[in-house]
């Protein structure tokens, strides 16, 4: 009795590595020998990569590939960076390419660009520029028309809730090495990922810490991000921002006109204030419609984690620094100090 069953063992194992080896030596399309260039970002979880790869056809809509890249070891070595793939290629092809870093090694090298944190898309697009990289007038289009449907699929976790489609807050601004010829597709997806990284797992433990959602949490921060020039500041300014929502103040936040005006300037001037705008603070209450800027970390957990004072009133120094205050007469006796910079 025993020889039946091992041979039915041998036999049902055999056909499961046949099926298996079948599945690793399939294609999306063996017709189309086009070959594509795809940006893996540093960090990216094999879903991620999945939903990469099937967005630009490489794979099938129903891979195997999640399953084949746990059963081969891939899936905690996968190495970032701009491949060169076809859906022609067999999934053994692109699991092997994805394992050994085989990436493309175009004639130019890489360039390093620093965002700052607290920088605006627009001016994203203008270092792009400085620097000869990917096309900056198509990445300044992204405040407008940023989160596409097929980006919000890829980064449901983000972008679920989001009311616009605006990518403004959530390009994550750090140091990055990017291809001169870079696709602004390529460099959204892993600047995305950069913000997923950094950002998701702080919001999933915080967020039961606050009464505002993800976008509202971001927008907030990127006020907070204008205005702290010390960055000791940042939980007594966002105490100040909360408290003023608490009583259903206007937020009167400088930087917000700065935003909502074609050409800005250094300056905000009382004329300016009129301007007719969802991010005129001054003239609209609550929060803006979205962020003004890309926030960086400390700034996102200030706007979470507030100070907790009695300020409503703020002036900014010559220094840098700011003077807080509870009373509109302490307001104006601060505003009246000769270090005070008239811009609050």
């Amino acid at each position: 009795m025993k020889k039946p069953i091992l041979w039915i063992t041998i036999a049902g194992v055999s056909v499961l590595i046949i099926l298996f080896a079948s599945t690793l030596l399939q294609s999306a399309n063996p017709l189309d020998r086009t070959l594509y260039k795809v940006a893996i970002p540093k960090g990216a979880s094999t879903r991620t990569v999945q939903k990469i790869l099937t967005d630009k056809g490489i794979l099938r809509r129903r891979s195997s590939f999640a399953f084949a890249a746990r059963v081969l070891q891939v899936s905690k070595g996968i190495q970032a960076g701009e491949y060169e793939l076809s859906p022609s290629d067999s999934l053994y092809t692109i699991l092997k390419k994805l394992k050994t870093g085989d990436v493309f090694q175009p004639d130019m090298v890489r360039k390093m660009v620093t965002f700052p944190e607290g920088m605006s898309i627009y001016k994203m697009g203008e270092v792009l520029r400085k620097n000869g990289i990917s096309d900056p007038d198509e990445f300044q289009g992204l405040v407008k028309e940023g989160i596409t449907e097929t980006l919000r699929a890829r980064h449901w976790d983000i972008f679920k809730y989001i009311p616009t489609e605006s990518l403004e807050g959530y390009l994550y601004p750090d140091t990055y090495w990017f291809f001169e010829k870079a696709s602004v597709d390529n460099v959204v997806e892993i600047m995305v990922t950069r913000f997923e990284n950094v950002v998701m797992p702080f919001w999933k433990k915080a967020q039961k810490d606050t009464k505002y959602t993800l976008h509202e949490i971001i927008t907030l921060a990127s006020i907070i991000e204008k205005e702290a020039q010390k960055k000791s500041e940042r939980a007594l300014i966002s105490s100040v921002y909360h408290n003023r929502l608490n009583k259903k103040m206007f937020l009167a936040a400088c930087p917000t006109i700065k935003y909502a005006l074609d050409r800005p300037t250094k300056k905000v001037y009382y004329e300016q204030l009129e301007v007719k705008s969802p991010y005129n603070t001054y003239k609209n209450k609550g929060l803006p419609p979205g962020p003004i800027c890309n926030p960086g970390i400390e700034s996102i957990r200030a706007a979470v984690y507030p100070a907790k004072t009695n300020y409503y009133y703020f002036v900014a120094q010559k220094d840098g620094s700011h003077i807080f205050s509870a009373t509109w007469n302490e307001h104006q006796n601060a505003r009246s100090n000769p270090n005070s910079v008239l811009e609050d």
